[in-house]
């Protein structure tokens, strides 16, 4: 749909410009063609989030403050509709496309379409919407305007652009990650709330800047929000190397022989997907997963593995001293207390929380689910062995497993794309 709306808005474009766009392009050919390789360029340094979410701030603020320019010091004034903005816009996220297609690190279509129909609202309102037909574009170019009015205006018109495609963009991983579109939208507001601030500011203060220090204010403008971008981006590398750490702790049951391998990858698969599917934001996903690779570290403790590291047919008791002592590992890193909570009480039964009011946490039941489910399937990911899971757990229904996260994991396998860490290809 979002793709389609963008498509619809490159159309009505060109339809409204035709007449007169070859002459557009000829009189603003030097802006168009700075603001292109500004657009471009931020489109090809792309920011992944940890969470798999792309983020493209600089050129965010560079099709915000097309929207907004009145003109360049030098340049004619720029006197374009709507539409003309639209079409540069498009013309600069399809060439940042066939680059990135090229260089195979992903289209991001859906989140590109999502940008471009968020600069049409803003350019809409910035150059057709103002009380008694004076716009904000009005405002810019009267010299008897109040400058702090105009600025003000464009800040609340660029947060009004970011907020359409930040909608959009929360309603495109909600549809893809069948979880709920207001948990999205949070998340999609949290992480990557510093930039987001950042280019609803900078994207106005090139506009304003363009007609007294020409071309020059896009790298002046853009350097503050590329300092916040290179802050986040390190945010981010060291968030990756932290996961990367705890999955490689984990692997030390797989090293030694006492769970299979790939077992605890699946395991914190399979979780972040039940979460997501239970409305958990990203902050609690990004727990769950660190609890679920780690939820055999305990294991290690054993004189005798497992047979087939299959915990979910070990005694209770055993269950419970394999995720008492899993969690005292755990709590040798006090960042990881909460991590270590959820593993401890991986093993409660939900009928405890049932018949005797235990408080057990969501991400603990989360993860028995789904490690009982990878155990009785032992990592198989076909019609027959997930039947035959499914119908091991439901025998637990109400009194081992919890009806939600079972219900959460019938949804996910009926999703093809369940088991394959389909999760962080989702997010992507």
């Amino acid at each position: 749909m979002v793709l389609g709306a963008g498509f619809l808005a490159v159309v009505h474009g060109l339809w409204v410009t035709a007449p007169h766009l070859a002459d557009l392009v000829i009189t603003h050919e030097v802006t168009v063609l700075a603001f292109l390789v500004a657009i471009v360029a931020g489109e090809l340094v792309r920011l992944r989030m940890p969470s798999g979410r792309d983020a493209a701030p600089l050129s965010s603020a560079s099709v915000l403050a097309l929207a907004f320019l009145a003109g360049i010091s030098g340049q004619p004034t720029f006197a374009v509709p709507p539409g003309f903005i639209v079409l540069v816009v498009a013309m600069g996220i399809a060439l940042a496309t066939v680059v990135r297609g090229v260089r195979a690190r992903g289209l991001g279509l859906a989140q590109s379409a999502a940008r471009l129909l968020g600069v049409t609202a803003a350019a809409w309102a910035a150059r057709e919407l103002g009380p008694q037909g004076h716009t904000i574009w009005d405002r810019a170019v009267d010299p008897t305007a109040s400058l702090a009015a105009v600025a003000l205006a464009m800040v609340a018109v660029a947060a009004f652009g970011v907020v359409v495609e930040t909608v959009l963009s929360s309603a495109v991983r909600s549809e893809r990650q069948r979880s709920p579109w207001s948990i999205a939208l949070r998340d999609e507001l949290g992480e990557v709330a510093p930039l987001t601030f950042a280019v609803v500011a900078t994207g106005p203060l090139i506009a304003l800047m363009a007609p007294a220090f020409g071309l020059a204010s896009l790298p002046a403008a853009l350097f503050p929000l590329a300092i916040t971008y290179l802050a986040v981006a390190r945010y981010a590398r060291n968030r990756a190397t932290y996961r990367q750490t705890i999955a490689t702790l984990s692997r030390l049951t797989e090293d030694g022989g006492y769970t299979p391998v790939g077992h605890a990858e699946r395991v914190a698969a399979t979780s972040v997907r039940l979460g997501r599917l239970l409305g958990l934001s990203d902050g609690e996903l990004r727990d769950v997963e660190y609890a679920a690779l780690l939820h055999d570290l305990g294991q290690i403790s054993l004189s005798e593995p497992i047979p087939g590291g299959a915990t979910v047919l070990a005694a209770p008791s055993d269950q419970q001293d394999i995720a008492a002592e899993g969690a005292r590992i755990i709590r040798q890193a006090e960042v990881l207390a909460s991590v270590a909570d959820f593993v401890e009480a991986q093993t409660t039964r939900y009928r405890q929380v049932l018949e005797l009011g235990e408080q057990v946490p969501l991400a603990s039941r989360i993860i028995k689910v789904a490690n009982a489910f990878d155990d009785l399937t032992g990592g198989r990911r076909d019609a027959a062995g997930i039947a035959v899971a499914m119908e091991r757990i439901h025998l637990g229904l109400g009194y081992e497993y919890d009806p939600s996260v079972v219900e959460a994991l019938a949804v996910a396998t009926s999703d093809t794309r369940v088991g394959r860490l389909g999760d962080r290809e989702l997010a992507r």
